[in-house]
């Protein structure tokens, strides 16, 4: 896909950064296109549009590229130390914000059929609400409309030797919790 057009728009518009919003290969192109284009404004993005699979296609047209997400390997608490290099030993690889989602919605299902009997239903269905295990993300709890409530960070794309990844670089929200959990009638 060429993005020529595109580009030509933004570099036209006075912007001062581009939100980028194109998963897989679209935005795999878009971002080397962009890169090569000369333009200097900064990219910003969500998390899933620099995964660490993502990252690895794109190379160095991501790195000083902006993101957000719930998780990053830098998180430091015990828990995300072990999973990050479990994982790396186990893949040869850095995870990625899925694995974690994973590594953590296995663990709590875990807790949950530690602490109630999966035929009843009441009970599994609070043992899952109290969310008593120990997360990659820190401290985790439900709100009211069973979205976590979780801190969001910044992150930046660098190199570390030959493998693009992200770094926390500040935290955006703390303790967030969806927008829309009042209106929600769980």
């Amino acid at each position: 896909t060429d993005y020529a057009a595109e580009i030509a728009q933004i570099r036209a518009s006075g912007a001062d950064s581009v939100f980028f919003f194109l998963p897989g290969g679209m935005g795999i192109s878009f971002l080397k296109q962009y890169a090569d284009s000369g333009v200097e404004l900064p990219v910003v993005g969500p998390a899933f549009s620099f995964d660490q699979g993502i990252l690895q296609a794109v190379g160095d047209a991501a790195v000083g590229v902006v993101n957000t997400s719930q998780w990053s390997k830098d998180i430091d608490n015990p828990t995300n130390a072990a999973f990050v290099e479990s994982f790396q030993a186990e893949y040869g690889r850095l995870p990625s914000l899925y694995a974690s989602q994973g590594f953590d919605t296995a663990n709590l299902l875990l807790s949950a059929l530690d602490k109630a009997d999966v035929t009843d239903a009441d009970a599994f269905r609070a043992a899952l609400e109290a969310a008593d295990f120990a997360s990659t993300r820190g401290d985790f709890a439900f709100g009211p409309n069973h979205h976590p409530i979780q801190d969001i960070y910044a992150r930046e794309v660098i190199k570390e030797g030959d493998v693009f990844t992200n770094k926390i670089i500040g935290v955006v929200l703390e303790d967030h919790s969806d927008v829309y959990a009042a209106e929600c009638s769980m």
